[in-house]
C-alpha cells in the first residue's frame, strides 16, 4: 500500500508526465520535423518539405515559398507530360518512367530581422541519375522581403571588381577543399566571377550576437568529373568585401564564423 502511494503520488504523477512527454516528443521529432506538399500524376511526382520553423518563426516567408513551391509542382508535373507526349510512339510512352522532385531547406542562419535557407532541389528524369541543384533564400523578415547580393554588395555584376574579390577568395579555400596544387580550368569556372555563381549565398552566423560574419557560397555537387557527387561551402569572412559593402548594410557584419555549414551528406530533409 505505501509503494502504491508513492507511485501515485503528486511528484510521482509529475515525474511520469515528463517521461510520456520525452517519450513521445524523441519518437515523433522526425514526422513533425517538416511540413511537406505534395503533387502527383502519371507523368511525375514532386514535393516540397519545409522547416517547422519556417511556419513557426517565418510565416511571410513560409507563405512566399509555399505558393512558389505550388506553382513549381505544377510546372515540373506540366513539363514531365509535355516529354512524355514528345515520345514518338505508344509504345515507348507506355514505358514512361515518371519524373521526380523533391526539394527541402536547411536554416542557415537567423537574427531576429533576418534569416537564410539552402534550398536543395533533386530531380530525377526516367532512368537518368539524380540531378542536384542549389538556390538560397535570404528573407528581411521586417520588410518582407529577399534580399539578392546586389542588396548588401555595391558593384554587385557579373566580372565586377566586387566579385572578383569574393571569386579569389573562394578559389583559393576551394583549392584546400580539394587538395588541388594549381587553379584548374574546372575551378577557375566553378569560381568564375558571375553573379550565376555568388547569387547562391547565405549570411554566416558570427560570434557576435545578432551579427553575420560573412557569406557563405554553396557549390552543388557536380553529375561528373572527379568531385562528382561533392558538394561544397565557402565561408568568405566580411574582411574580405567589407568595403564594398552598402552603408546600410555595414552594422550587420561584424565578429567570427561560429558554424560550419551543412553538407549534403550531414543534412537530414
Amino acid at each position: 500500500m505505501k509503494a502504491l502511494k508513492l507511485i501515485v503520488s503528486p511528484a510521482a504523477l509529475c515525474l511520469w508526465a515528463i517521461i510520456i512527454c520525452i517519450s513521445f516528443s524523441v519518437a515523433s521529432s522526425d514526422a513533425s520535423r517538416t511540413l511537406s506538399f505534395r503533387q502527383e500524376s502519371k507523368f511525375g511526382y514532386a514535393k516540397s518539405s519545409f522547416p517547422v520553423q519556417m511556419k513557426r518563426w517565418d510565416e511571410p516567408l513560409f507563405n512566399l515559398l509555399t505558393a512558389r513551391a505550388r506553382t513549381d509542382m505544377a510546372e515540373f508535373l506540366k513539363s514531365a507530360e509535355q516529354d512524355a507526349a514528345a515520345r514518338p510512339t505508344e509504345g515507348e510512352i507506355a514505358q514512361w518512367k515518371p519524373y521526380s522532385q523533391s526539394v527541402g531547406y536547411l536554416e542557415q542562419f537567423r537574427t531576429l530581422g533576418l534569416v537564410s535557407y539552402l534550398e536543395i532541389t533533386t530531380v530525377t528524369q526516367g532512368d537518368a541519375p539524380p540531378a542536384i541543384t542549389f538556390k538560397t533564400v535570404n528573407f528581411d523578415k521586417a520588410g518582407k522581403r529577399e534580399l539578392g547580393l546586389a542588396d548588401i554588395l555595391d558593384g554587385a555584376a557579373d566580372r565586377s571588381i566586387t566579385l572578383q574579390a569574393l571569386a579569389e577568395y573562394a578559389r583559393a579555400d576551394l583549392k584546400d577543399q580539394m587538395g588541388e596544387d594549381e587553379d584548374s580550368e574546372s575551378l577557375l569556372d566553378l569560381t568564375k566571377p558571375d553573379l550565376g555563381v555568388y547569387e547562391r549565398f547565405t549570411l554566416c552566423p558570427s560570434t557576435k550576437i545578432e551579427k553575420a560574419a560573412g557569406l557563405t557560397i554553396h557549390f552543388p555537387p557536380s553529375p561528373a568529373g572527379l568531385y562528382a557527387g561533392s558538394d561544397f561551402h565557402v565561408t568568405i569572412p566580411y574582411t574580405v568585401f567589407s568595403k564594398f559593402l552598402r552603408p546600410g548594410m555595414k552594422p550587420l557584419f561584424s565578429g567570427e564564423p561560429r558554424q560550419a555549414p551543412v553538407s549534403l551528406q550531414d543534412a537530414v530533409i
